[in-house]
């Protein structure tokens, strides 16, 4: 038979594994993540990506190609987690963005890309 200390330890330990499989299987994204991608898009991408993140921007018009319209479907469809890191790390060859690799962190890229993701590529509730 089980002590009471072994059984609340055991209901602790199946909680928290349980709650840390729907995290990641949800991919909950931390508010600071979001927070420092906001600050990020904020201070580096909206001058060509806009304050909606659809690409109509001032600075848009003399660029070509245009910036990634971050709220259309087929970007919403061609664009993944991985393609954007390496886009925002490497930049794009014959386009207007910039590798970030030696400006923003590591953190800070993930965190913008997170960021973009949920402000502008979730489905709209």
């Amino acid at each position: 038979m089980h002590s009471p200390e072994k059984i609340t330890a055991q209901k602790i330990l199946g909680f928290l594994i349980l709650s840390l499989s729907t995290i990641a299987a949800s991919h909950h994204v931390p508010n600071s993540s979001i927070a420092l991608g906001e600050v990020v898009y904020q201070g580096r991408c909206k001058v060509c990506h806009g304050n909606l993140g659809d690409g109509k921007t001032f600075a848009a018009n003399a660029l070509f190609p245009p910036p990634k319209n971050f709220t259309s479907k087929s970007t919403k469809t061609e664009l993944s987690f991985k393609r954007m890191i390496r886009s925002i790390t490497k930049g794009t060859p014959n386009t207007a963005m910039m590798p970030w690799e030696n400006i923003l962190s590591e953190q800070e890229i993930i965190a913008v890309v997170n960021y973009i993701r949920q402000r502008f590529m979730s489905p709209q509730k």
